[in-house]
């Protein structure tokens, strides 16, 4: 009897070893299929023009600036309120007028839809028209996948994911919600995610040192967003909406709020609420994503005051793809599978 209990702990230890073996990438199909060259991308939001039917010269300075110095670059993630008012195709024509240097070479953006691509004509008290929640005029001028209102893409080893958080907001209740569809089409898309990392891409951020009513949005964000993506394992999250950049961990997920890439800037006011190991501050920027040898590096390059001239690095921080592994579980699942075949056999 002792020699079968020991054989059988054996077996468990074999098996779990291998399995391991497996996942690490040492002995994986998969993971030998992705040894690719170092690649990168960049991420950025927030470029709206101040007034409408206007160029913003911060917005053009800084694509121009993203476009020259990084010819490598696989594609730019944008977290969304690309023009001040989306349902006026007037800003839309000075949004592409102003990113000209990017579309000659043949730049590629992956958008998210933000709250300025649903307003309108800005009224005289300064709010604006009714909201086009059909988003008809921003998919007249973007060419995104899917629905182009929410979809999501695979790039080498990566798996993005964009959601719309525009479907439904209610500022009087501080009330966020997705709808069903889409909600369902989130599960859908990230429970058959089998890639080694997963990025989300959104405008609200789930999390906010701007101001009490931003904090609030945030809350309302994470309440409906985070325990989506606890359970189905997303590992970094971009968002937009706070004009300033905002880096934190929380529950094992990164968040970067960048919405620094020509609207006007905010001053966070209550960074009381950051936690340590937090990065913030208000300066217009963009963020280098370099992945090489299983690790992803995210650099923010930082610009002095209005001059957008010689950006500087002021934010670096590191994820190594291997620590994020989904599929913890295999080892014990396939354990307990050989435990019971063991025990049927005797």
């Amino acid at each position: 009897m002792r020699s079968k209990s020991i054989k059988l702990m054996i077996l468990v230890l074999v098996v779990t070893s291998f399995s391991s073996f497996v996942q690490s990438g040492e002995f994986n199909v998969k993971a030998q299929n992705e040894s690719i060259d170092p690649w990168y991308f960049i991420a950025l939001g927030d470029s709206r023009n101040w007034y409408e039917n206007e160029s913003n010269p911060f917005r053009e300075a800084i694509i121009d600036d993203v476009v020259e110095n990084n010819p490598n670059m696989e594609f730019i993630l944008h977290s969304g309120d690309m023009v001040q008012s989306g349902g006026e195709q007037l800003d839309w024509d000075r949004y592409y007028e102003d990113i000209d240097l990017a579309v000659q070479n043949d730049v590629k953006f992956y958008y998210a839809v933000g709250n300025h691509e649903i307003y309108t004509y800005r009224l005289e008290d300064g709010s604006y028209g009714p909201s086009q929640t059909n988003f008809s005029t921003y998919m007249a001028n973007v060419e995104m996948p899917g629905n182009e209102r929410y979809y999501s893409f695979d790039f080498n080893q990566i798996h993005f994911i964009v959601i719309n958080t525009e479907e439904f907001w209610d500022d009087d209740d501080y009330f966020f919600d997705i709808t069903t569809e889409q909600k369902n089409w989130i599960i859908d898309d990230l429970s058959n995610d089998n890639s080694n990392f997963t990025i989300a891409l959104f405008h609200r951020p789930m999390y906010s040192i701007r101001s009490t009513y931003r904090v609030e949005n945030a809350q309302e964000i994470s309440k409906v967003l985070e325990p989506i993506f606890i359970e189905y394992g997303v590992d970094l999250v971009f968002s937009g909406h706070d004009h300033y950049y905002y880096r934190t961990t929380r529950d094992d997920i990164t968040h970067v709020v960048t919405g620094g890439s020509g609207a006007p800037l905010y001053d966070p006011e209550k960074t009381g609420l950051a936690i340590e190991g937090d990065v913030y501050f208000d300066k217009y920027h963009y963020v280098n994503v370099s992945v090489k040898d299983d690790v992803i590096k995210l650099e923010t390059l930082t610009y002095t005051g209005d001059n957008i001239e010689s950006p500087s690095i002021q934010d670096s921080f590191e994820i190594n793809l291997n620590e994020t592994d989904k599929t913890i579980f295999f080892p014990i699942f396939i354990s307990v599978i050989m435990i019971a075949l063991f025990r049927k056999r005797k």
